[in-house]
C-alpha cells in the first residue's frame, strides 16, 4: 500500500474504474493539506481511515503480491515512486519503519533494494521501456502507426492494429496482461481481439507476428525518448469519463456556425452527443466507438435505437469526410478548438472544483 501511495497517480491504472474517484479524492485531499511537505511520508505510512479507499488499496496490494509477475510489477512501482535521491531516502526510512510487518514474499522481492544504499540502489532497479501507461493514448496515434507499423504491412484492419498496439504498449509499461491494459485504456474486454498473443490471430501471415513485435519495440523506444513531450492521457481519460459537452458551451459553439440557405441544420441533443464524442477522442486519444454517451444512455429505448442508427452517418460527416460542407467543416474546426482548450486546462489542472457536476 505504501508503494501504491508513493507512486500515485502513476499507479491509478491498477484500480477498477468505480473505485478511482474515491481513491483519487483521498490523495488529492492529502496533497492539498497544510502539511504538504510531509504528505508523501504520511500517505505512505498511514492507512486511509475511509473504508472504501483502504479496501481499494488493500485489494490492489493483494493483486500485486499474488500476480505471476509480482516482482516486475512491484519493482516498476519502485522506479516511478523513488526516482530521485531525496525520494530514495524516503524509501529507506519507509522500509526501516515497516520491515517487521512485511511478508516473506515481499522481503524476497525487495531484498536487493534493502541491501543497497541510496547511492547504489539505481543499479538494482530493472529498467522498463522508458515510458509509463499514462503516456499511451487508447487508440494509437495515426502518426505512430504510419511511421512504425504501416511499413510492416500487417494483414489486419488498421483500426484493430492501432487498438492492439496501444494495449501492447501498456502491457510493456505496466507489466500487466491484455485485460488489465484494456481496462486502463477504457477498452471493453469483449473488444480485445481474441488470440491477440496467438499467431493464428494474424490470419496465417507467417512473418506478421515477428514484424509486429519488431515494430512495437521500435515504437516503444520512440515513445520512451519523447515521453516528456507527451500528455498524461490517463489523467485526461479520468476527467472525461461519462462526460458530455455542457449545453451552454454547445450553444456558444453553434452560435458561430454559418447560416445556410433553406432548411437549417438540426442542432439537437443527438448532435451534441456526437460533438461530445469528437471532443473526447481529440482530448483523450481514444477510439470513438468507446467514447462515453451519457446523453444517449438517458434516453428511452426507442430513442437510443434511433440515435444509434444515425450516429455513424453524423460521425462520418463530422470526422470522416475530407470535404464536408460548410456546416460540418466549421463545426469540426470549432470543436477542435474547444478540445484543444479543454486539454490544456486538464493538463494544467485549471478546471474548477465543480467541473464534473456541470449540467448535461
Amino acid at each position: 500500500m505504501g508503494f501504491i501511495a508513493a507512486s500515485w497517480p502513476r499507479s491509478r491504472y491498477l484500480l477498477e474504474p468505480d473505485l478511482l474517484d474515491c481513491v483519487n479524492a483521498y490523495f488529492r485531499a492529502g496533497k492539498n493539506s497544510p502539511a504538504d511537505r510531509h504528505n508523501r511520508v504520511s500517505l505512505m505510512n498511514t492507512a486511509p481511515a475511509d473504508a472504501a479507499v483502504c479496501g481499494a488499496l488493500i485489494g490492489v496490494a493483494d493483486s500485486l503480491l499474488f500476480a505471476t509477475n509480482s516482482e516486475q510489477r512491484i519493482m516498476s512501482l519502485f522506479e516511478v515512486s523513488f526516482g530521485t535521491h531525496d525520494s530514495r531516502m524516503s524509501w529507506f526510512r519507509f522500509f526501516a519503519r515497516h520491515q517487521g510487518t512485511c511478508s516473506q514474499q515481499l522481503r524476497e522481492i525487495l531484498k536487493p533494494l534493502v541491501k543497497a544504499t541510496p547511492a547504489t540502489v539505481d543499479r538494482f532497479v530493472p529498467r522498463g521501456p522508458g515510458f509509463a501507461p499514462h503516456h499511451i493514448p487508447a487508440f494509437l496515434e495515426q502518426d505512430w502507426h504510419d511511421r512504425f507499423i504501416r511499413p510492416a504491412s500487417i494483414p489486419l484492419d488498421q483500426r484493430i492494429v492501432r487498438r492492439c498496439a496501444a494495449i501492447q504498449l501498456v502491457c510493456r509499461a505496466a507489466h500487466c496482461d491484455t485485460h488489465e491494459a484494456a481496462l486502463l485504456l477504457g477498452i471493453p474486454i469483449d473488444k480485445i481481439p481474441a488470440g491477440i498473443d496467438d499467431e493464428r490471430f494474424w490470419i496465417g501471415a507467417r512473418d506478421a507476428p515477428t514484424d509486429f513485435r519488431i515494430a512495437m519495440t521500435e515504437l516503444g523506444l520512440h515513445v520512451g525518448e519523447h515521453r516528456d513531450r507527451l500528455p498524461d492521457y490517463q489523467r485526461r481519460r479520468d476527467f472525461l469519463r461519462n462526460w458530455v459537452l455542457p449545453p451552454n458551451d454547445w450553444r456558444e459553439v453553434t452560435a458561430q456556425l454559418p447560416r445556410t440557405i433553406g432548411k437549417q441544420p438540426i442542432l439537437d441533443d443527438r448532435k451534441r452527443q456526437v460533438a461530445s464524442i469528437f471532443i473526447w477522442t481529440r482530448v483523450t486519444g481514444g477510439e470513438h466507438l468507446f467514447a462515453p454517451r451519457p446523453l444517449e444512455h438517458d434516453q428511452p429505448h426507442h430513442i437510443r435505437q434511433a440515435w444509434a442508427a444515425r450516429r455513424p452517418t453524423t460521425w462520418h460527416q463530422l470526422a470522416g469526410r475530407s470535404d464536408p460542407g460548410p456546416h460540418y467543416a466549421t463545426l469540426r474546426r470549432l470543436l477542435g478548438e474547444y478540445a484543444d482548450d479543454l486539454a490544456e486546462e486538464i493538463d494544467a489542472d485549471a478546471l474548477p472544483a465543480n467541473w464534473h457536476t456541470r449540467p448535461r
